[in-house]
């Protein structure tokens, strides 16, 4: 118990010699010098003061007992060891050694004394730095050319004398107790822990030589030529491969130069700094008929660039005559230098020839089949393979149909059969089937199964044209309406019809958007108890002979025409205008805008939306956004980076037709909505429909769950409403309680409607 108490006190336990910082040793070895100075002091102390006592000099009782109370605190303190404590420990031994110079006057004595004063260069060292010892050395030049000189200082009165007779007895102990034991026991607990720093460095550099060992050897086989160069291209090492690579027989030739030296790009590569590209097409100085193909990796720890070499030189040999015969086959301006079948021009003539002749059958078939997706495939397994996937389905198409059908790689992916045909297949559920069965679903590429995916546009002939050029054009027109679902199409006359006169109202819609002639209309949004709350925004066109435009119609045609942006900048800059009114007639009655997600990804009317929100700081509080669920775009990072900023910017953002769209739950996650409109095909079947009726109601406790507010719309019935109301819908929305209608009705006759359906604040 008691040495375990005096191993943590002095701070010799194995966990204590463990540390390695200089303040454990350095509070160990004060202990030491501290408990030694006690233990002995005592001693010491208790012989003098008896004999003081007898001579009634109570002055070196109180001193001897100032040096054991000292000496008790310096022991406490020693607790928290510190720089400040050391020094007291130290200038205390300097003030009793001076204090010895007036009270000793037996000058044989006092020097006798004085030679404890040899330890201070040593304890200083031990405590502080070299500058403390030196400073210490210096001041005991003092002290030793006093002690050797005749020199005798008297400077009290003799009755101050503190002389006794085993006064110098008793500095001698002193000085040997320090000089032979306690600074001895003091420098062996640095000692200590000076050869526990020298065993944990061997084992370090032990440990770190074997690393480096293996890391050499990790180096030495990485299986290419490696470098390892700095920023500046300079080669810190290189591997056997690479020193041979580069024509040298010893990598010390190449280590410490730099890579430029013996590396020139070429191509596109042709730069001052090529080595810190990814990839870099290079040539041996030495040699220029050598090419190697540098690639680049950080190491990021450390800042330098591991660099790969290749050599290409047999792989150009290829790649060149590989563009010689390309250019060969380019040549042959009837083919398709890829697959070899008849190129467009081709393909159309030998179909014209066939349908001319028309000495088998009188109809035929044409049809053009476009690979799904191939772009994925395409990055997936890169061009080369890309292409012979290319080559197979060619391949397999053609054994799949039969001699008399006429093929052709149009472009790209796309591929154009004509295949003459009887009655049987002019029903198109018989040629549909044909069509699939040639289609080959599965191919095999070294020894990898590829599922591939088809769309599909077809045409007759006579019926749909009587050349290869309008059977083409309708193919292509039949392809664009092939889906997912339905991924063979017909040619329709009356879809092509609709085609045309969409084209036709695209054009009046850019216009119309080029001159502001799309409007807003306000649908009221109430609460449950009636009130209207909000207004939801609507853009209605009308033509000039009065007929108005479906939105659902021209909104998509605005999409497909990449109108959007330009269509919402103008409706938001409008409804802006009425706020600005309203907000100066106090008017605060939210309004809530549709936003597709187009308009979201155009820097422009992002760029609108933020400096208005700048100019109109009340804005945020009264423009509400809907983002449109249905939106493909939607599930874009960009859309949901924005949608945060927006609503950083404290501006409300609703999800609308929830439960219609894209990822419905993900957008929950992605998009920082407060409010969930729930769409009116929803809500239409309620109150009869039970199976509509908890889809509502799951939506509405989901919606709770998340504290976002509930609008309903389509609300159509007195029904619905009380029961959207019951179920805690907050807001409601529809026909039941008001059309939509032209702004003018809200704010004629200075905002009259308007102020008395909404409370002015």
């Amino acid at each position: 118990m008691l040495i375990n108490f005096l191993k943590d006190f002095f701070l010799i336990k194995e966990e204590q010699l463990a540390l390695h910082d200089k303040d454990t040793f350095r509070k160990s070895a004060l202990r030491i010098l501290l408990m030694t100075a006690l233990f002995f002091g005592l001693a010491i102390n208790l012989m003098t003061s008896i004999e003081a006592w007898r001579q009634d000099n109570f002055l070196i009782i109180a001193i001897n007992l100032s040096f054991v109370l000292l000496t008790l605190f310096l022991i406490k303190a020693s607790k928290h060891y510190s720089n400040k404590l050391s020094a007291t420990f130290l200038i205390s031994l300097l003030i009793s050694s001076l204090l010895m110079i007036p009270l000793i006057q037996d000058n044989q004595t006092l020097k006798h004394g004085l030679v404890f004063l040899y330890t201070l260069p040593i304890l200083s060292r031990l405590f502080f730095g070299v500058k403390a010892s030196l400073i210490a050395m210096g001041f005991n030049v003092l002290t030793y050319t006093y002690i050797v000189s005749d020199f005798n200082i008297s400077l009290l009165p003799k009755q101050y004398d503190l002389t006794l007779p085993n006064t110098d007895m008793a500095f001698h102990t002193v000085v040997f107790v320090f000089i032979n034991i306690a600074i001895p026991l003091a420098i062996s607990r640095i000692f200590y822990t000076l050869e526990a720093n020298a065993k944990q460095m061997e084992v370090l550099n032990n440990k770190i030589n074997r690393n480096n060992e293996l890391y050499e050897e990790i180096f030495e086989h990485t299986g290419t030529a490696t470098l390892l160069c700095n920023r500046n291209g300079q080669i810190l090492k290189a591997n056997r491969k690479a020193t041979k690579l580069l024509g040298f027989n010893d990598s010390n030739q190449l280590e410490e130069s730099f890579i430029n030296r013996w590396l020139a790009p070429i191509g596109e590569s042709k730069e001052r700094y090529f080595w810190q590209s990814n990839a870099s097409n290079c040539q041996l100085r030495s040699d220029d008929k050598i090419h190697i193909e540098l690639h680049r990796s950080n190491l990021t720890t450390h800042g330098y660039y591991v660099m790969h070499l290749q050599n290409v030189t047999h792989l150009k040999a290829m790649r060149k005559v590989l563009d010689h015969t390309q250019e060969r086959n380019s040549r042959l301006a009837k083919f398709d230098a890829l697959t070899q079948l008849p190129n467009h021009s081709n393909f159309c003539q030998l179909v014209n020839q066939k349908i001319t002749k028309g000495q088998e059958h009188k109809t035929g078939a044409m049809f053009i089949i476009r690979i799904s997706q191939f772009k994925l495939l395409n990055k997936q397994f890169g061009q080369e393979k890309a292409n012979q996937i290319i080559i197979s389905f060619t391949r397999k198409l053609q054994e799949n149909l039969s001699d008399k059908t006429i093929t052709s790689r149009l472009r790209g992916v796309k591929f154009a059969c004509f295949i003459p045909i009887g009655q049987t297949y002019l029903i198109q559920r018989n040629l549909s089937a044909l069509i699939q069965s040639v289609l080959p679903p599965q191919l095999k590429l070294n020894g990898e199964s590829i599922n591939l995916e088809y769309h599909v546009g077809i045409s007759y002939t006579p019926s749909d044209g009587t050349n290869a050029q309008e059977l083409i054009e309708h193919c292509e027109m039949a392809l664009e309406n092939a889906t997912s679902a339905d991924r063979l199409a017909y040619y329709n006359h009356a879809r092509e019809t609709n085609l045309i006169e969409e084209y036709q109202l695209g054009t009046l819609l850019s216009e119309a958007i080029k001159q502001d002639e799309i409007h807003l209309w306000l649908q009221p949004q109430v609460s449950a108890s009636g009130d209207i709350v909000s207004f939801e925004a609507l853009a209605r066109w009308q033509l000039s002979n009065g007929q108005y435009v479906s939105p659902v119609v021209f909104i998509r045609i605005a999409e497909s025409l990449g109108l959007l942006p330009k269509l919402a900048e103008n409706l938001v800059r409008e409804l802006v205008s009425l706020l600005a009114v309203w907000h100066q007639e106090h008017i605060k009655t939210p309004v809530a805008i549709n936003l597709a997600g187009q308009e979201l990804m155009d820097d422009t009317f992002f760029a609108l939306i933020m400096s208005l929100s700048a100019d109109y700081t009340w804005l945020s509080e009264m423009l509400e956004l809907e983002i449109t669920e249905t939106s493909s775009v939607m599930t874009n990072p960009l859309i949901h980076k924005r949608l945060k900023t927006l609503s950083q910017y404290g501006f409300s953002i609703a999800i609308d037709d929830f439960g219609t769209g894209q990822a419905s739950l993900g957008q929950l996650i992605d998009i920082p909505a407060n409010i969930l409109k729930i769409d009116r095909r929803f809500v239409a079947p309620l109150p009869s429909d039970k199976r509509h009726l908890d889809i509502v109601k799951s939506t509405i406790e989901m919606a709770n769950s998340l504290n976002m507010k509930v609008v309903a719309e389509g609300i159509e019935t007195k029904d619905q409403a009380e029961l959207l109301a019951a179920l805690g819908c907050h807001t409601l929305q529809g026909y039941y309680f008001g059309k939509p209608t032209p702004v003018l009705e809200w704010t004629k006759n200075d905002n009259e409607k308007a102020k008395q359906l909404r409370m002015v604040f």
